[in-house]
């Protein structure tokens, strides 16, 4: 826990421009066996604070939905109501896969309308398609066929594979599309979607 806000920030807030929208990004870390825990962020632009769940689930859709929820509701100031949607899906039993999960805020005062949240727990165990998949469609959208190509090969020689970009949003969701490529095989190396600077050691 100690390491999460480094890895929510890997960049200096002070000198580092705000981005202009939200950004959604990811960062793995990996325990002694090798089982790997994603973090899921949602950082707003010039913010000092970032959002983050930790989760072994790739889910990326569907924490990215609940990382939007909470934010608007805590960007409304209704902390109350953030707190009832995160304890509500606590209690929630683990869904099977294509299965919904529906979050109903309880009764609100007069005029104020109640939060609705849906939730679709997505078959990681299949090779994913466009556009549902937004890892896919960002890493199509940034990254040339070529280079596709290219990538892919790199990853099936089991080669160190180097990205950057200049969106965190962007480079973590091609990083993460392309280990999906690998379907039905997996990534079993060092995966490091987002690096810190006391992480560069990595790099050389």
């Amino acid at each position: 826990m100690q390491m999460v806000p480094k890895f929510c920030f890997p960049f200096d807030v002070e000198r580092e421009p705000p981005s202009p929208a939200v950004q959604h990004f990811t960062f793995a870390l990996t325990d002694l066996s090798g089982t790997r825990r994603f973090g899921f962020c949602h950082l707003r632009a010039g913010a000092h604070s970032c959002l983050c769940i930790l989760s072994h689930l790739p889910w990326f859709e569907v924490f990215y939905k609940l990382l939007n929820t909470v934010g608007d509701l805590l960007a409304q100031d209704q902390v109350s109501e953030m707190e009832e949607l995160l304890l509500n899906l606590l209690q929630q039993p683990l869904p099977g896969t294509q299965a919904s999960i529906e979050l109903v805020s309880s009764p609100q005062p007069l005029g104020v309308p109640p939060w609705l949240s849906c939730f679709v727990a997505p078959d990681s165990g299949r090779l994913p398609s466009i556009p549902e998949n937004r890892n896919l469609t960002e890493l199509v959208v940034a990254v040339t066929d070529e280079n596709i190509v290219g990538l892919f090969a790199a990853l099936l020689a089991e080669r160190r594979v180097l990205l950057f970009a200049s969106k965190l949003s962007t480079l973590t969701s091609c990083v993460h599309a392309s280990c999906a490529l690998l379907y039905p095989m997996h990534w079993e190396h060092v995966l490091i979607p987002t690096l810190p600077p006391h992480l560069l050691d990595y790099c050389w």
